[in-house]
C-alpha cells in the first residue's frame, strides 16, 4: 500500500516536472522572437545604444548597425527626427554607410529618405541628411563609372559633334562596344558631370535611352548611325529638358518628325541624313516657333573657313575627307560649288547640305591668284 502510494505521488511529480520543462521550453522558444524587436541584441537596442555614454559602447552600437544593413534603415532614420545632435550624425554616418555598401536598389530606402528628410525638416536634422545626400551621391558617381565601363559603355573626354561642330569634350558613349547589359545602364543617373551624351548604331533601343536621358547634367544628345521606332522615341518624348538633339544618320518619315518637333529641346534641333524633305522641317519650325532646326541631307565635305570675312578662305582640312583627298589645302579660296556663288562660309555650308553621300560636286576655288576647278564625292560625317 505505502508503495502504491509512493508511486502514485511520484507519477504525479514526473508530470508536474514535464509541464513546467515544456512552458520553459515554450518561452525560451519565443523569448528570442521579442528580443530580435527590442532586446538586447536588436536593431532597436542597438540604436538606443548610439546614445550611450560610453565611446566603445557607441562605436560597437554603429559597427551593429551597419552590419544590419538595409534592414536597420527605418530605425535609423527614426531617431535621426528624435535624437539630439550627437545621435542624428552617428545615426546619418551609419545610413551612408549601409547605402554606399551595396547597389541604389537595395539600400534599404535610405537615399529616398534622406531626401525627404532634406526637403521635409530644418535645422541639423536637415543639415545631416543634406551632408548624407552628397556623401552618396559622390560615392555613387565614382562607382557609376567603374559599372558603366565595365559594361562597355564609354565615359571620358572625346570629341563631341553638334552640327558638324568638332571639340573635345566630357561625354558617355553607348555604341556597338556595350555588353548588353541593361541592368548596369541604371548606372547612368548616378554620373554626374556629364553634359553630352552619344548613342550609336546597335545601341540605338528604347531601353538605352530611357537610362541616359536620366543623366543628370546632360545638356546635349547625339543619335548617331540607326534606326529608330516609337518605342525608341518615347524616352526622347517625356526627358527632361535638353539643349541641344542631334539625329545624325538616322532615317526618319514624316510622323516621326511630327513627333520630335515636340519633344523637349530648348535650343537646337538637329537633323543630318535623316531624309527627311524641306518642306517637312519648314512644317517642324512652324510646330516649334523659337527652336532652331537645323536640317542636313548628309553630304559632307571637309573644310572650316574664317566667318569674319566677305570670303570663303579655307582655315582647316579635316584628315581623311572628301576635301583632303580632292587636295585642298589651308589658304584655299572657294569660290564656287557647281553654280552656286559662294562668298562666305554659310554660302558653302547651305550649297553642301543640299547633298548626300556619294554626290559628286564641282568645286571652284582660287589658289594664289590662280583659279582652279575639281571634282570630288561627298562622304559622310564620321565622329
Amino acid at each position: 500500500m505505502l508503495v502504491t502510494n509512493f508511486a502514485k505521488r511520484y507519477s504525479w511529480a514526473l508530470l508536474f516536472a514535464a509541464a513546467i520543462a515544456a512552458t520553459t521550453t515554450s518561452t525560451a522558444q519565443d523569448k528570442p522572437q521579442a528580443e530580435q524587436k527590442s532586446g538586447e541584441g536588436s536593431i532597436a537596442y542597438w540604436v538606443t545604444q548610439l546614445a550611450s555614454d560610453h565611446y566603445l559602447r557607441r562605436e560597437t552600437a554603429a559597427q551593429k548597425l551597419a552590419q544590419a544593413g538595409p534592414s536597420a534603415i527605418p530605425d535609423l532614420i527614426q531617431v535621426m527626427q528624435t535624437g539630439d545632435l550627437e545621435v542624428v550624425e552617428r545615426a546619418s554616418n551609419v545610413i551612408t554607410e549601409i547605402a554606399v555598401s551595396g547597389s541604389p536598389q537595395e539600400d534599404g530606402g535610405a537615399w529616398d529618405k534622406l531626401n525627404e528628410l532634406k526637403s521635409g525638416t530644418v535645422g541639423r536634422v536637415a543639415s545631416r541628411a543634406q551632408t548624407a545626400v552628397d556623401e552618396i551621391r559622390k560615392h555613387r558617381s565614382v562607382q557609376a563609372r567603374t559599372e558603366l565601363n565595365s559594361a562597355g559603355v564609354f565615359v571620358g573626354i572625346d570629341e563631341f559633334v553638334i552640327q558638324a561642330r568638332s571639340q573635345p569634350s566630357l561625354i558617355v558613349q553607348i555604341d556597338e562596344k556595350w555588353n548588353g547589359d541593361v541592368e548596369a545602364l541604371q548606372w547612368l543617373k548616378w554620373l554626374d558631370g556629364i553634359p553630352n551624351a552619344r548613342v550609336k548604331g546597335p545601341a540605338i533601343e528604347g531601353t538605352v535611352l530611357a537610362q541616359i536621358t536620366k543623366v543628370p547634367d546632360l545638356k546635349s544628345l547625339a543619335i548617331v548611325d540607326g534606326t529608330v521606332d516609337d518605342e525608341v522615341l518615347q524616352p526622347l518624348l517625356e526627358m527632361n529638358p535638353l539643349n541641344d538633339l542631334e539625329f545624325r544618320y538616322v532615317r526618319l518619315n514624316d510622323e516621326q518628325a511630327e513627333k520630335i518637333a515636340t519633344m523637349p529641346v530648348r535650343v537646337s534641333m538637329n537633323l543630318m541624313g535623316t531624309g527627311l524633305s524641306a518642306e517637312k522641317v519648314e512644317s517642324m519650325r512652324a510646330s516649334a516657333p523659337g527652336l532652331a532646326i537645323d536640317h542636313r541631307q548628309g553630304g559632307f565635305l571637309g573644310v572650316t573657313c574664317q566667318d569674319s570675312f566677305d570670303i570663303c578662305e579655307i582655315s582647316s582640312v579635316i584628315a581623311k575627307s572628301a576635301a583632303e583627298d580632292a587636295g585642298l589645302i589651308r589658304g584655299d579660296v572657294v569660290l564656287k560649288l557647281d553654280d552656286t556663288v559662294v562668298t562666305r562660309f554659310k554660302d558653302l555650308q547651305d550649297a553642301i547640305n543640299q547633298h548626300i553621300p556619294g554626290d559628286t560636286v564641282k568645286v571652284t576655288f582660287q589658289r594664289a591668284e590662280i583659279t582652279k576647278v575639281v571634282d570630288l564625292q561627298l562622304r559622310r560625317f564620321e565622329d
